[in-house]
């Protein structure tokens, strides 16, 4: 049965609760845990953190979080995730987060392509972190992910900026299918160009691919990184 993303949340809750997502599981969530701590930031700002387990994770080290999730439907799954945590949680987007509000460091998980305007997008998370602050966001490998989820056909090209809303599923629960998802493709220098343009410099940049022994749960082994992750710092000056 077809689930929107929008109503989706209960599924995708289910999908990590239960081990069945393990890309989120076992790939994402010690990467992101692991290159923050290394931070070790005070104050962080999640963007777009859907059902909340990542910051969930992050809240177990005592880290100041603020939470910031759209979607009412991933919204009230994630006040559920997040009860008894120590996350502040919020029901809006980067665009609508108050001014006042500033962190050591901003991440976000697989939201940078679902977004249209990705200049505004980067300059909304850039006017909440203090100079030097780190901003990670994880997306799918623009050089390789069409290869292997074939959203595009023909009107393909990795330097043609595309928009689609698709239909997806996860490995270990093929049957539930969630869909009309926008995905945006773009190049690796629009990205980066972007990320500069609002004032950020790229200190890093992780193309993600699984030890084996995570890749055999897949049933199979990935034939090239499926996502990557950017890591940037906020410029002392604007460029």
């Amino acid at each position: 049965m077809p689930h929107r993303w929008c109503s989706s949340a209960s599924v995708r809750r289910n999908q990590i609760e239960s081990g069945l997502d393990i890309t989120f599981c076992e790939v994402f969530m010690p990467i992101f845990r692991n290159k923050i701590m290394a931070i070790k930031p005070a104050r962080v700002l999640e963007i777009g953190c859907g059902t909340g387990h990542l910051s969930k994770e992050l809240s177990k080290n005592g880290i100041d979080i603020t939470a910031i999730e759209p979607s009412k439907g991933m919204f009230e799954v994630a006040s559920e995730v997040l009860s008894g945590t120590n996350v502040r949680l919020l029901n809006c987007a980067s665009f609508d987060l108050e001014n006042t509000s500033t962190f050591d460091l901003a991440f976000s998980h697989l939201v940078a392509h679902v977004v249209d305007d990705i200049s505004a997008f980067f300059t909304s998370i850039a006017v909440h972190l203090d100079n030097g602050s780190y901003f990670l966001f994880s997306i799918p490998h623009p050089c390789f992910y069409n290869d292997y989820k074939k959203f595009f056909g023909d009107e393909y090209h990795y330097m043609k900026s595309l928009m689609k809303n698709v239909s997806f599923s996860i490995t270990k629960d093929p049957e539930t299918v969630i869909s009309d998802v926008p995905y945006h493709h773009r190049s690796i220098s629009i990205y980066v160009n972007e990320l500069v343009s609002a004032g950020f410099n790229i200190v890093g940049f992780d193309e993600t691919f699984p030890d084996k022994h995570i890749q055999e749960k897949y049933g199979a082994a990935w034939e090239s990184p499926r996502y990557c992750i950017f890591i940037c710092k906020k410029a002392l000056t604007r460029r």
